[in-house]
Protein backbone atom coordinates (compact mmCIF):
# COMPACT_ATOMS: atom_id res chain seq x y z
CA UNK A 1 0.00 0.00 0.00
CA UNK A 2 1.25 3.43 -0.82
CA UNK A 3 2.80 6.04 1.38
CA UNK A 4 0.06 8.36 -0.01
CA UNK A 5 -2.99 6.10 1.80
CA UNK A 6 -1.59 5.91 4.85
CA UNK A 7 -1.96 9.49 5.22
CA UNK A 8 -4.90 11.36 6.45
CA UNK A 9 -5.89 14.88 4.83
CA UNK A 10 -4.11 17.33 6.89
CA UNK A 11 -6.71 19.38 9.12
CA UNK A 12 -4.68 20.42 12.37
CA UNK A 13 -5.85 23.95 13.51
CA UNK A 14 -3.10 25.99 15.22
CA UNK A 15 -5.25 28.05 17.39
CA UNK A 16 -5.32 28.44 20.93
CA UNK A 17 -5.25 24.83 22.69
CA UNK A 18 -5.22 25.78 26.26
CA UNK A 19 -8.24 25.65 28.14
CA UNK A 20 -7.21 25.39 31.59
CA UNK A 21 -4.26 25.51 33.34
CA UNK A 22 -5.12 24.99 37.06
CA UNK A 23 -6.98 26.85 39.71
CA UNK A 24 -6.64 26.62 43.55
CA UNK A 25 -9.01 26.05 45.61
CA UNK A 26 -8.58 25.19 49.39
CA UNK A 27 -5.39 22.80 49.71
CA UNK A 28 -6.19 21.28 46.38
CA UNK A 29 -5.36 22.54 42.56
CA UNK A 30 -7.03 20.16 39.70
CA UNK A 31 -6.08 21.44 36.28
CA UNK A 32 -5.59 20.18 32.90
CA UNK A 33 -4.38 21.33 29.24
CA UNK A 34 -6.02 20.60 25.88
CA UNK A 35 -4.85 20.23 22.50
CA UNK A 36 -7.32 21.13 19.76
CA UNK A 37 -7.68 18.03 17.62
CA UNK A 38 -7.96 18.01 13.45
CA UNK A 39 -11.29 17.25 13.92
CA UNK A 40 -11.73 20.35 16.48
CA UNK A 41 -12.30 18.23 19.33
CA UNK A 42 -10.19 18.56 22.50
CA UNK A 43 -7.98 16.31 23.46
CA UNK A 44 -6.59 15.97 27.13
CA UNK A 45 -3.01 16.48 27.64
CA UNK A 46 -2.64 16.71 31.24
CA UNK A 47 -5.16 16.07 34.75
CA UNK A 48 -3.34 17.07 37.99
CA UNK A 49 -4.17 17.19 40.76
CA UNK A 50 -2.31 18.88 43.79
CA UNK A 51 -2.38 18.62 47.34
CA UNK A 52 -0.30 21.13 49.47
CA UNK A 53 1.51 20.79 52.88
CA UNK A 54 3.45 22.81 55.11
CA UNK A 55 6.33 24.10 52.87
CA UNK A 56 6.07 21.53 50.05
CA UNK A 57 3.67 20.90 47.19
CA UNK A 58 3.83 17.93 45.08
CA UNK A 59 1.57 16.99 42.07
CA UNK A 60 0.90 13.96 40.17
CA UNK A 61 0.80 14.49 36.25
CA UNK A 62 -1.07 11.43 34.50
CA UNK A 63 -1.05 11.88 30.63
CA UNK A 64 -3.53 10.46 27.63
CA UNK A 65 -0.98 7.82 26.35
CA UNK A 66 -1.30 6.30 30.27
CA UNK A 67 2.20 7.27 31.46
CA UNK A 68 2.36 8.69 35.48
CA UNK A 69 5.02 11.41 36.30
CA UNK A 70 5.69 13.14 39.74
CA UNK A 71 6.45 16.79 39.01
CA UNK A 72 7.32 19.47 41.92
CA UNK A 73 5.34 22.74 41.39
CA UNK A 74 5.19 26.55 43.08
CA UNK A 75 2.74 26.99 46.07
CA UNK A 76 -0.04 28.52 43.87
CA UNK A 77 -0.64 24.77 41.87
CA UNK A 78 1.10 26.28 39.02
CA UNK A 79 2.07 22.98 36.58
CA UNK A 80 5.41 23.03 35.50
CA UNK A 81 5.82 20.07 33.25
CA UNK A 82 3.57 19.27 30.30
CA UNK A 83 3.86 15.98 28.51
CA UNK A 84 3.35 15.68 24.34
CA UNK A 85 0.25 13.44 24.00
CA UNK A 86 1.69 12.20 20.54
CA UNK A 87 5.40 11.13 21.81
CA UNK A 88 5.04 11.42 25.43
CA UNK A 89 8.42 14.29 25.45
CA UNK A 90 8.32 16.55 28.68
CA UNK A 91 8.22 20.45 28.71
CA UNK A 92 8.56 23.11 31.36
CA UNK A 93 6.41 25.22 29.90
CA UNK A 94 3.12 24.95 27.62
CA UNK A 95 4.56 27.44 25.49
CA UNK A 96 7.64 24.39 24.53
CA UNK A 97 5.00 22.10 24.30
CA UNK A 98 3.29 24.04 21.98
CA UNK A 99 5.94 24.61 19.51
CA UNK A 100 7.26 21.18 19.65
CA UNK A 101 3.60 19.96 18.85
CA UNK A 102 3.59 22.58 15.90
CA UNK A 103 6.98 21.26 14.63
CA UNK A 104 6.91 17.73 15.17
CA UNK A 105 3.10 16.96 14.81
CA UNK A 106 1.34 19.72 13.29
CA UNK A 107 1.82 17.19 9.94
CA UNK A 108 -0.54 14.20 8.56
CA UNK A 109 1.76 11.52 9.61
CA UNK A 110 2.01 13.27 13.33
CA UNK A 111 -2.00 12.69 13.53
CA UNK A 112 -2.30 8.98 13.18
CA UNK A 113 -1.69 8.30 16.83
CA UNK A 114 -5.11 5.94 17.00
CA UNK A 115 -3.61 3.63 13.64
CA UNK A 116 -2.33 0.29 14.43
CA UNK A 117 0.34 -1.31 12.49
CA UNK A 118 -0.01 -5.07 11.46
CA UNK A 119 1.15 -7.51 9.47
CA UNK A 120 -1.55 -10.11 7.49
CA UNK A 121 -0.08 -12.78 5.08
CA UNK A 122 -2.93 -13.08 2.23
CA UNK A 123 -3.20 -16.01 -0.05
CA UNK A 124 0.68 -17.13 0.62
CA UNK A 125 1.85 -12.88 0.43
CA UNK A 126 2.70 -11.00 3.26
CA UNK A 127 1.18 -7.16 3.55
CA UNK A 128 2.09 -4.73 6.32
CA UNK A 129 -0.67 -2.24 7.16
CA UNK A 130 -1.20 0.94 8.91
CA UNK A 131 -5.13 0.66 10.18
CA UNK A 132 -8.28 2.14 12.13
CA UNK A 133 -8.74 0.31 15.26
CA UNK A 134 -12.45 0.01 14.24
CA UNK A 135 -11.25 -1.91 10.72
CA UNK A 136 -13.15 -5.17 10.30
CA UNK A 137 -10.66 -7.94 8.15
CA UNK A 138 -13.83 -7.37 5.49
CA UNK A 139 -13.02 -4.10 4.89
CA UNK A 140 -9.00 -4.32 5.10
CA UNK A 141 -9.45 -7.12 2.62
CA UNK A 142 -11.46 -5.95 0.13
CA UNK A 143 -10.91 -1.93 0.33
CA UNK A 144 -7.67 -1.85 1.17
CA UNK A 145 -5.55 -4.57 -0.33
CA UNK A 146 -8.45 -5.17 -3.05
CA UNK A 147 -9.63 -8.65 -2.67
CA UNK A 148 -12.91 -7.97 -4.25
CA UNK A 149 -13.92 -11.65 -4.07
CA UNK A 150 -14.20 -10.72 0.08
CA UNK A 151 -18.24 -9.99 -0.60
CA UNK A 152 -20.71 -7.52 1.16
CA UNK A 153 -23.81 -8.88 0.97
CA UNK A 154 -25.76 -7.92 4.57
CA UNK A 155 -23.63 -5.24 4.94
CA UNK A 156 -21.85 -6.12 8.01
CA UNK A 157 -24.16 -7.87 9.96
CA UNK A 158 -23.02 -11.54 9.71
CA UNK A 159 -25.78 -12.82 8.32
CA UNK A 160 -24.97 -14.30 4.90
CA UNK A 161 -21.64 -16.06 4.54
CA UNK A 162 -20.21 -13.65 1.38
CA UNK A 163 -17.43 -12.06 2.95
CA UNK A 164 -16.11 -15.43 4.63
CA UNK A 165 -12.24 -16.03 4.69
CA UNK A 166 -10.15 -18.99 6.54
CA UNK A 167 -8.44 -17.08 9.37
CA UNK A 168 -5.02 -19.81 10.31
CA UNK A 169 -7.10 -22.47 8.54
CA UNK A 170 -11.24 -21.31 10.17
CA UNK A 171 -14.04 -20.03 8.86
CA UNK A 172 -14.60 -16.45 9.71
CA UNK A 173 -17.23 -13.96 8.81
CA UNK A 174 -14.65 -11.35 7.94
CA UNK A 175 -17.24 -8.46 9.02
CA UNK A 176 -17.44 -9.35 12.10
CA UNK A 177 -13.56 -9.82 12.92
CA UNK A 178 -11.55 -6.73 14.17
CA UNK A 179 -8.23 -6.90 11.68
CA UNK A 180 -6.15 -5.32 14.10
CA UNK A 181 -7.09 -8.92 16.31
CA UNK A 182 -5.53 -10.77 13.19
CA UNK A 183 -1.79 -9.01 13.51
CA UNK A 184 0.76 -11.67 12.25
CA UNK A 185 -2.09 -14.32 11.34
CA UNK A 186 -2.88 -16.01 7.71
CA UNK A 187 -5.25 -15.58 5.97
CA UNK A 188 -6.96 -17.41 2.84
CA UNK A 189 -10.16 -16.03 0.06
CA UNK A 190 -11.70 -17.77 -2.20
CA UNK A 191 -9.06 -16.77 -4.94
CA UNK A 192 -6.46 -18.14 -3.18
CA UNK A 193 -8.50 -21.51 -2.43
CA UNK A 194 -8.54 -21.57 -6.71
CA UNK A 195 -4.99 -20.06 -7.20
CA UNK A 196 -3.47 -23.24 -5.31
CA UNK A 197 -5.82 -25.58 -7.32
CA UNK A 198 -8.32 -26.57 -4.54
CA UNK A 199 -10.49 -29.13 -6.27
CA UNK A 200 -13.77 -27.43 -5.22
CA UNK A 201 -12.63 -24.67 -7.07
CA UNK A 202 -13.34 -26.67 -10.24
CA UNK A 203 -16.39 -28.87 -8.90
CA UNK A 204 -18.37 -25.81 -8.42
CA UNK A 205 -17.67 -24.41 -11.80
CA UNK A 206 -18.49 -28.27 -13.22
CA UNK A 207 -21.99 -27.90 -11.11
CA UNK A 208 -22.64 -25.15 -12.16
CA UNK A 209 -23.49 -23.75 -8.91
CA UNK A 210 -24.20 -20.02 -8.90
CA UNK A 211 -25.74 -17.37 -11.03
CA UNK A 212 -25.23 -14.19 -10.05
CA UNK A 213 -21.70 -15.56 -8.47
CA UNK A 214 -21.95 -12.74 -5.67
CA UNK A 215 -22.38 -15.34 -3.16
CA UNK A 216 -19.98 -17.75 -4.62
CA UNK A 217 -16.78 -16.89 -2.92
CA UNK A 218 -18.11 -17.49 0.23
CA UNK A 219 -19.77 -20.95 -0.32
CA UNK A 220 -16.22 -22.12 -1.90
CA UNK A 221 -14.98 -20.91 1.47
CA UNK A 222 -16.70 -22.27 3.54
CA UNK A 223 -17.07 -25.44 1.82
CA UNK A 224 -13.01 -25.90 1.76
CA UNK A 225 -13.08 -25.85 5.61
CA UNK A 226 -15.44 -28.01 5.38
CA UNK A 227 -13.53 -30.58 3.37
CA UNK A 228 -10.29 -29.67 5.45
CA UNK A 229 -11.67 -31.53 8.06
CA UNK A 230 -13.59 -34.04 6.95
CA UNK A 231 -13.01 -35.46 3.26
CA UNK A 232 -15.89 -37.63 3.25
CA UNK A 233 -18.87 -35.61 4.23
CA UNK A 234 -22.30 -36.67 3.96
CA UNK A 235 -24.98 -34.54 2.82
CA UNK A 236 -26.58 -33.74 5.59
CA UNK A 237 -22.50 -32.78 6.67
CA UNK A 238 -23.00 -30.35 4.11
CA UNK A 239 -25.84 -29.10 4.48
CA UNK A 240 -24.98 -28.26 7.76
CA UNK A 241 -21.84 -26.53 6.78
CA UNK A 242 -23.28 -24.69 4.57
CA UNK A 243 -26.20 -23.45 5.92
CA UNK A 244 -24.88 -19.89 7.15
CA UNK A 245 -24.38 -19.09 3.08
CA UNK A 246 -27.06 -17.37 1.43
CA UNK A 247 -27.86 -17.37 -2.29
CA UNK A 248 -30.30 -15.10 -3.68
CA UNK A 249 -30.47 -16.99 -7.07
CA UNK A 250 -31.39 -20.23 -5.11
CA UNK A 251 -28.74 -22.28 -6.41
CA UNK A 252 -28.13 -24.46 -3.22
CA UNK A 253 -29.31 -28.13 -4.47
CA UNK A 254 -26.48 -27.67 -7.06
CA UNK A 255 -23.86 -26.91 -3.93
CA UNK A 256 -24.17 -30.74 -2.74
CA UNK A 257 -23.04 -32.63 -5.61
CA UNK A 258 -19.71 -30.07 -5.98
CA UNK A 259 -18.72 -30.75 -2.31
CA UNK A 260 -19.10 -34.45 -2.92
CA UNK A 261 -17.22 -34.54 -6.06
CA UNK A 262 -14.62 -32.09 -4.30
CA UNK A 263 -14.45 -35.02 -1.66
CA UNK A 264 -14.41 -37.93 -4.40
CA UNK A 265 -11.16 -36.09 -5.85
CA UNK A 266 -9.11 -35.51 -2.47
CA UNK A 267 -9.63 -38.91 -2.11
CA UNK A 268 -8.07 -40.18 -5.41
CA UNK A 269 -11.58 -40.73 -7.01
CA UNK A 270 -10.77 -38.37 -10.17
Amino acid sequence: MSEEKQKTPKTISRREFLKDAGIVVGGTAVGSAFFLSACGKEVEVTKTVTTTAPGTTSTITKTTPGKTVTVTTGVDGTVTKYICPVCSQEYDSLGALKAHFDAEHDKPEGLLTNKKSITLTVNGEEYNLLINPEWTLQHVLREELGFTDVKDMCVGYGACGACSVLLEGRPVLSCMVLANECDGMAVQTALGIANEGHPIAESYTKYLTFQCGYCTPGFVVTAKALLDKNTNPSQEDIRKALGGNICRCGTYPAHIPAVLDAASKIAGGK
